[in-house]
């Protein structure tokens, strides 16, 4: 289990913009919205949240993906706007699942075209259709009477000569003479269905210009649609929802090059899938921005034999953009599809595109898999195409087969077979298909496609079958066995080519969703055409086609109603069945002749610039618009429903939009890079070419005025350079041990400042980009680059700097793909790139040698004598407890967050207040370490929920008003929050509180070690963890119990106590249902009720962390059966060396063991307790220290079942299952003296008698092994209890008891010689003589003073085990001695260890100590 520090990113918008001037005016826009104005977005996306029990107040949600990776998410807590036009309730615009009655349109990622060519009249028409060609092209090949078809004569020879040399036939577009669009066209309804070319009879003569082999002739133009129709049940809208700009997500990857490309819904708004262009894929969480899971859709391709039409290894020089993320459900999985391309220009095309494009698009499967303890995605298959990357996806038939679709260069519908195995399935067998060209062109002689051999066209599926993987040649030595070993969880089958779809080969888009039949309807376009078809089972049909230019984004609405947006328009259409004559029948109603599909357009809206945009569910259309004059962002919403009689411009409703400043844009010196050297000091780089640096005391406390003073920094660099500063980097010079900062400018260059004085030294302008990480080899075999540098920029250039006399050398050309390792091998400089391919250059001569493979370049590494960097790991920056959250500038609230490693912070900071301090420098550190606590508590904690509260912390514990705000740290994700007050913090989500709050407690238990804070620290922990919902208020939400239970994983042992803490709190204030609620959700994923293959996974281990604290609490509202399994899942984990959860099980069982010992082995249990407590083994030795976990286990059993614990002691040290066992029990014991004396006090004659018999002489080997540890526990016992005395030079053993008796034990013979029995209460203390002979006994409760005689004399010799003669008859002692000291004498059974002692004076006088009083006897 790797080990993950818990973070926590802080925020100081003090140094995100600072004044040259007293008088400047600040900025007076939040700290999010200030970034946002800068940030370019490319994709939208709107949920509605489902209204239940559990989410009842979250109403909608809103997220921007933006250019530079980030998303911006708003939030409104109202339902959204009705405005519907007829009573039926909208679809969501998310699938559904099959099952369900109703499915919904799928919800798709802006795609926008580079070159639209809108028409100049809104009002204008984008389909022109006629009812003749429709007909026409809804013909078969059955005999019938030969229909008339509209030919134009002057477009026929073009077309034929096209056809002849094997292209689809092209339209020629006319301009009118108003300048609108070209003049639209359209093809009729095409229906293929599969029919064996074998079982055809009698096929009857086909003409050249059918549906099925080309397009329709061009149609006759027609009237204008008809004007909307009047929507009787219009209600107008209502006033628009209060939006908020919640959060930011700012993933590790972003800046130039890692734009959102795709973000999708899931779970009904619980979940955001997002797609970044490198192929990064994220999941996050829509309540709070976390991140729940992360994948990389372009890493190295799954091995060989995965399965039928598997990806083959990608072609090294590719670099892929990834573009489209779609998202399937089946049943109850989710799938999403990831699509990228080589060609990006396709995303984009323009009238000039060559046709044919050479477009390779990639296409990867995941899962979605959630479970209760984690999401994650799960890499099924990875595939690649020939044909455009948003042309993929995914179909459920009405069988329950998946077909994955995807379109042809040639724009050709394909569709394939897709085998889909959950990941808990047995892995399916991959079938060998045919390799050689013969038997290919047999099997795909029989696919259910027209009949092609009317048309030289070229085969589509030619480049695809030499490349995908169910054609790829087997290697030597494969069998089946490794065939279906190696079987992949998603299988592509032959494919089938169903149909033609487009002509166009700059294909724009596909937007599809499955209907109520379980038909798959489609909207395919491209630059000059349009689409619309359905599919189902192989039958495919074109509704219609139309030439239409300049379309962006298209997406179905409900009941037949589609809409498609354009550069500055909107255009609503809705579908309607029409006849012969072009008029409009009922779909219900049975009808003669032939019926086709026309849109009619319902209206036209005006969006004006935009750029992104969402149709929301049916009724609205929301877009994003950049004014970067006025650094302004607007989100419209328009209805797509109008009243009667409403126009185009209708005015838009305003989301949101960004508040105008109090401030001169020009003026504002912003922050653009950060470089912390140390825990109290960063050095910040600004927009105004300097450095500067400010301490974190500086930029954390809170002014009247937001910002600071460029005079109140602490050193300030000399020179401006013009630009803003980026990339700051440390490096020394290795002959003088000197250190500079190395930064870089926007405009290329490359600066070095002293480190001491910040003067400007060294400045080169040697890149296009700006500079992102510099490196240094330090080591002594870096050849010719020792004390050199090496400076990347963001293209991968590489500028080589000698620091020592800051000497330009030479660069090093970048490629298309990023920089990932730079490896030094003498000479040789090995650069290797994120398309895996190296480039090897000769550092010396400067010279490229060769460029290879990531495989021939792992092989060269292999053989030794290199040098590796990373660029994400080796960069020259400090080591430090702060670490920016982003290396690129992407806004000013990125560049003024760090995150904070609050537990090593923690843990530092304990190890140094419970140092002993010997020295002043010890005391200095004592005290800043004091000051460095108190400046992170002042950044954490929210004033004004409790003025008692804030009272303590800036009173007693020296917090101060701080301007810090603090987001959420998650994978490597960090999430920024905007937030109006304190109370918002508390009100964001479970796993934020969870997360404010422990890092709070952390803090504060840090400090109550100074004794003067104890007490404040302590009161401000219970507030925090028990008392913040009743002031926060009823939208508080209460800290995540799983949240902290993962956390507890990999927590430290300093963090966990703080963990425990807050997590006990929580689950104290559960009411019973709540809790039995949490129980029943977990309690079935509990370790022992899971296969061993899901034994030690988190989520098992979560779910018995949980039910196991709450049973252990609560065990009455649970089940036997559950509490069973939650102590056989304990003890699955204990007696279980191999597993990483062990710490766990020892936890609940120092939490829970009196409700685990009824239903489980208790011996058992505690025996693997012992074990664990005392084992010396190297292999037993881990970072989660469980042996000292198991003795407080130990500890902790001893204060609640101690007659079960001595059982056990006492029964394993007579007779143990093995003597290292008996050791390992003795060792307990005598941990448990020196811990637990007054636990141990009503058992220790016991467990004496039991030490003693282990003592036995008759077993030498055994008494050899224990001798040492029973001699210890004899020495400690004597130490610890008055009630037990040894005698060295006799071997005599004397043990009071409870009941007033005196056993005597000789150690030689390990045997119990007699007992001496006169006191009728309690023993206090007793003690032997000097010489052994005589023994004195104290009962405090009888007031009471016995002697007895206990040496050996002659008569002893005839009775043994029978007490010595004491002088008189009977059983009496030698002498008894009373006292009376009064009150003194009361006391419990634990002071009497430390309150009475036994000393002697002389062979026959004694003094006894019993508090202040001293008694003197003589014997």
């Amino acid at each position: 289990m790797t080990t993950a520090y818990f973070t926590i990113p802080l925020s100081f918008p003090s140094i995100s913009s600072i004044r040259a001037d007293e008088n400047e005016r600040c900025e007076t826009r939040a700290f999010l919205e200030s970034s946002l104005t800068g940030s370019r977005p490319t994709v939208l996306e709107h949920w509605v949240m489902a209204c239940n029990a559990v989410q009842s107040a979250e109403g909608q949600g809103l997220v921007l993906g933006c250019q530079d990776g980030t998303l911006y998410v708003f939030q409104s807590p109202n339902k959204p706007p009705s405005n519907v036009i007829d009573t039926r309730p909208p679809e969501i615009n998310e699938p559904l699942r099959p099952k369900t009655a109703r499915i919904s349109k799928a919800s798709h990622s802006n795609s926008q075209s580079a070159s639209p060519t809108p028409s100049n009249s809104v009002l204008s028409p984008t389909f022109n259709v006629t009812a003749k060609p429709r007909v026409v092209s809804g013909i078969t090949t059955e005999k019938v009477e030969a229909p008339k078809n509209y030919v134009d004569f002057e477009d026929e020879p073009d077309k034929l000569k096209d056809i002849l040399k094997g292209k689809q036939p092209r339209e020629r577009y006319s301009v009118s003479d108003s300048g609108s669009d070209r003049t639209h066209k359209s093809t009729a309804s095409s229906v293929v269905e599969p029919v064996l070319s074998s079982k055809r009879k009698n096929p009857g003569p086909r003409s050249l210009l059918s549906a099925t082999n080309s397009r329709a002739p061009t149609p006759p133009i027609y009237s204008a649609p008809a004007s909307p129709r009047d929507n009787s049940s219009f209600r107008p809208p209502e006033p628009a929802n209060p939006w908020a700009l919640r959060y930011r997500i700012i993933p590790s990857r972003s800046g130039v090059g890692h734009a959102v490309r795709s973000i999708q819904v899931l779970e009904n708004g619980r979940f955001l899938a997002v797609l970044q262009e490198t192929g990064d894929m994220y999941v996050f969480s829509s309540d709070d921005g976390s991140c729940l899971a992360t994948a990389h859709a372009g890493e190295i391709p799954l091995e060989r034999g995965t399965g039928a039409g598997a990806k083959e290894s990608s072609r090294p020089q590719d670099t892929w953009q990834w573009c489209n993320l779609t998202v399937s459900y089946f049943e109850e999985t989710i799938y999403l599809v990831a699509a990228a391309a080589t060609d990006m220009s396709t995303s984009a095309p323009t009238p000039d595109m060559e046709e044919g494009s050479l477009e390779t698009s990639q296409c990867v499967i995941f899962e979605f898999v959630n479970t209760p303890s984690e999401v994650r995605l799960a890499k099924l298959a990875q595939w690649e195409f020939d044909g455009p990357a948003k042309g993929l996806g995914i179909h459920m038939e009405e069988d329950g087969d998946s077909t994955f679709f995807s379109i042809s260069r040639d724009g050709h519908f394909i569709t394939r077979v897709l085998k889909l195995r959950p990941l808990s399935s047995p892995p399916m067998v991959q079938l060998r298909v045919a390799s050689n060209k013969n038997e290919s062109d047999n099997h795909h002689h029989h696919h259910h496609t027209p009949h092609l051999s009317t048309l030289p066209i070229p085969n589509p599926f030619k480049s695809m079958m030499s490349r995908s993987g169910e054609y790829l040649p087997l290697k030597d030595g494969d069998n089946d066995s490794d065939v279906q070993r190696d079987a992949a969880k998603a299988a592509l089958m032959e494919p089938h080519d169903i149909g033609f779809l487009l002509t166009d080969p700059t294909f724009s888009g596909l937007r599809f969703h499955r209907s109520e039949a379980g038909k798959l309807c489609g909207i395919a376009w491209a630059h000059r055409e349009l689409t619309m078809f359905e599919y189902q089972q192989r039958s495919f049909k074109v509704l219609f086609h139309s030439a239409i230019v300049g379309i962006r984004e298209a997406a179905f609405l409900d009941h037949g109603m589609y809409a498609l947006s354009f550069e500055n328009r909107t255009e609503v259409y809705r579908s309607k069945l029409v006849n012969a004559d072009n008029e409009e029948v009922d779909a219900n109603l049975v009808h003669e002749g032939m019926l086709h599909i026309q849109p009619e357009l319902v209206r036209t809206i005006d969006i004006g610039h935009h750029d992104t945009i969402k149709f929301s569910g049916a009724h609205e259309v929301i877009i994003s618009r950049s004014i970067e004059a006025d650094q302004q962002l607007q989100i419209l919403s328009y209805s797509i429903h109008s009243p009667p009689g409403s126009n185009t411009r209708q005015p838009s409703q305003t989301i949101w939009e960004t508040r105008m400043g109090d401030f001169e844009p020009t003026s504002k010196i912003a922050l653009t890079s950060v470089l912390p050297l140390e825990l109290g000091l960063m050095v910040q780089g600004y927009s105004d070419g300097r450095l500067r640096q400010f301490s974190v005391a500086q930029i954390a406390r809170k002014s009247e005025k937001i910002s600071l003073l460029t005079s109140s920094s602490i050193k300030t660099s000399n020179l401006a350079l013009a630009g803003y500063l980026t990339g700051l980097h440390v490096v020394q010079n290795p002959r003088t041990r000197e250190k500079y900062i190395l930064g870089g400018v926007d405009d290329g260059s490359i600066a070095f400042w002293s480190m001491s004085t910040f003067e400007l030294v060294a400045r080169w302008t040697v890149f296009i980009t700006p500079l992102i990480k510099v490196l240094q080899f330090e080591n002594e075999n870096s050849g010719t680059l020792r004390g050199c540098v090496l400076c990347i920029s963001r293209d991968g250039t590489i500028a080589v700097i000698v620091i020592d006399g800051f000497q330009f050398m030479y660069l090093v050309p970048g490629s298309a793909a990023p920089l990932k390792r730079i490896c030094l091998g003498g000479h040789n400089l090995l650069l290797i790139y994120g398309d895996q391919r190296a480039r090897l250059w000769d550092a010396q001569t400067r010279e490229l040698w060769r460029s290879m493979g990531l495989d021939k370049a792992e092989e060269l590494l292999a053989q030794g004598g290199w040098s590796d960097l990373s660029l994400e790991k080796d960069a020259c920056v400090p080591h430090t407890l702060w670490t920016p959250i982003s290396d690129a500038f992407i806004g000013q609230d990125a560049a003024a967050s760090l995150s904070f490693n609050l537990e090593r912070f923690i843990i530092d900071s304990i190890a140094v207040t419970k140092s002993i301090s010997t020295s002043k420098d010890e005391v200095r550190e004592i005290l800043l370490t004091l000051d460095r606590l108190q400046l992170v508590l002042s950044a954490l904690i929210t004033s004004g929920l409790n003025e008692d509260v804030d009272s303590i912390c800036y009173g007693k514990l020296g917090a101060f008003p701080s301007s810090a705000t603090v987001g959420l740290s998650s994978a490597t994700t960090t999430t920024l929050y905007q937030n109006e007050s304190p109370r918002d913090v508390w009100c964001i989500s479970s796993d934020v509180s969870a997360s404010r709050a422990l890092a709070i407690i952390s803090v504060l238990r840090a400090m109550s070690l100074f004794e003067e804070l104890a007490g404040g620290a302590n009161t401000v922990i219970s507030f925090y963890s028990t008392l913040l919902g009743p002031c926060v208020g009823p939208q508080f939400k209460a800290p995540s119990l799983e949240f902290l239970a993962r956390q507890w994983f990999d927590a430290s042992n300093e963090l966990r106590l703080s963990i425990r803490t807050l997590f006990d709190a929580t689950a104290a204030q559960l009411s019973d249902e709540e809790a039995t609620t949490v129980a029943e959700k977990w309690q079935h994923h509990v370790p022992s009720l899971q296969p061993d293959a899901e034994k030690e996974t988190l989520n098992a281990a979560m779910a018995l962390f949980i039910c196991g604290c709450v049973a252990s609490e609560k065990y009455s509202l649970l089940t036997v059966n559950a509490l069973t399994d939650i102590s056989k899942s304990i003890s699955l984990y204990l007696h279980d060396e191999k597993s990483i959860y062990r710490v766990l099980a020892i936890d609940l069982c120092s939490r829970g063991f009196h409700v685990w010992q009824h239903y489980t082995d208790s011996m058992e249990i505690l025996r693997s307790l012992f074990s664990l407590s005392t084992s010396m083994r190297k292999d037993a030795i881990s970072i989660q220290n469980v042996g000292a976990q198991a003795r407080f286990a130990v500890l902790a059993i001893a204060s609640n079942s101690m007659p079960l614990l001595m059982g056990t002691l006492c029964l394993d040290i007579l007779t143990p299952p093995s003597m290292e066992h008996r050791r390992s029990v003795l060792q307990i014991l005598a941990f448990l003296i020196k811990k637990r004396p007054h636990v141990l006090q009503p058992n220790l004659p016991r467990l004496m008698e039991a030490v003693v018999k282990s003592l036995d002489p008759n077993s030498n080997t055994n008494r050899e092994l224990v001798l040492d540890s029973a001699t210890e526990i004899i020495g400690y016992v004597v130490k610890t209890f008055p009630t037990v005395d040894f005698h060295m030079a006799t071997q005599r053993l004397a043990v009071g008891t409870n009941e007033g008796a005196v056993v005597m034990y000789d150690l030689k013979t390990a045997i119990r010689l007699y007992v001496l029995e006169s006191h009728k209460k309690q023993i206090t203390a007793c003690s032997f003589s000097p010489d052994g002979r005589r023994l004195v006994t104290i009962s405090l409760q009888e007031s009471s003073v016995l002697v007895w005689k206990v040496g050996s004399s002659f008569a002893s010799f005839f009775n043994p085990g029978a007490p010595p003669r004491q002088g008189h008859g009977g059983s009496q002692p030698f002498k008894t001695l009373s006292f009376n000291i009064g009150s003194e004498a009361n006391m419990t059974t634990a002071e009497t260890l430390d309150l009475v002692r036994v000393e002697w004076v002389a062979d026959r006088s004694v003094k006894v100590k019993i508090r202040e009083s001293v008694l003197t006897f003589s014997t």
